[in-house]
């Protein structure tokens, strides 16, 4: 005989069904207290992605009744770029100073975007938005589009832009941001595209600025808000 009956009896009338729902919570709780640890790894290596692509006549900050574009930019809920220029890997010290038409060539002219971002929208998340419509659906504006459709964007650090009264150059950008580069976009005429959403507070009150390039593709548009907007731009929410 065991000289402990207690636990005799407990082992004995012990329900089968108890055991079995325990081993299953043990073993939840070894899945729950594992996955982090297995996920952390591919977590902090992995790169941001492309949040969304949609037709443009399907969505609009604000329906235009018109031209089935995404609209005309709302007032106070948006900023264009307040500075436009290029750079060329291919002439690295050239200084091609403000611009009105964005230009990119493949592995050779990309073009930088400065935006102001207002110190009240410090509460406010901003979202990177590339509007694209077809050719036809533009008034004020036209592009020029031949290649594989694919584009890059990288950030720069905030407060650290390109304006007039800087000197930029393929080997004189301003230092790059916190974040990686963004992977690849396929950008074509008929869609809008979310590059990026993310608090406005590290820009508020300052600017931010970022470079766009293509490896495939010959592009050049002017920038323009009309009632079929075209170009890079910075919402509010």
């Amino acid at each position: 005989m065991s000289s402990h009956p207690h636990l005799d009896l407990f082992s004995h009338t012990q329900n089968p069904q108890t055991n079995k729902r325990k081993r299953k919570r043990k073993k939840m709780l070894f899945i729950a207290l594992l996955l982090p640890l297995l996920l952390a790894p591919i977590l902090a290596t992995s790169p941001p992605t492309l949040i969304s692509k949609r037709k443009l006549p399907n969505h609009s900050w604000e329906p235009s009744p018109l031209t089935g574009c995404p609209g005309y930019l709302s007032p106070e809920t948006y900023v264009a770029p307040r500075y436009l220029t290029q750079i060329s890997s291919k002439d690295p010290t050239k200084s091609f100073g403000p611009q009105y038409t964005a230009r990119f060539t493949p592995n050779d002219i990309s073009t930088l975007f400065t935006f102001d971002i207002p110190r009240e929208r410090a509460n406010s998340n901003c979202t990177l938005e590339f509007l694209f419509p077809y050719r036809h659906q533009l008034r004020t504006s036209s592009f020029d589009y031949r290649g594989g459709g694919t584009f890059f964007f990288k950030g720069y650090n905030p407060g650290s832009c390109p304006g007039p009264d800087t000197r930029t150059t393929f080997d004189n950008q301003p230092d790059s941001g916190v974040f990686p580069p963004f992977p690849p976009i396929h950008m074509e005429p008929g869609h809008a595209y979310t590059i990026d959403v993310g608090p406005c507070s590290f820009g508020a009150g300052s600017c931010v600025a970022g470079v766009t390039s293509t490896n495939d593709t010959y592009f050049s548009y002017f920038q323009d808000v009309d009632e079929c907007p075209i170009g890079i731009y910075t919402s509010f929410l």
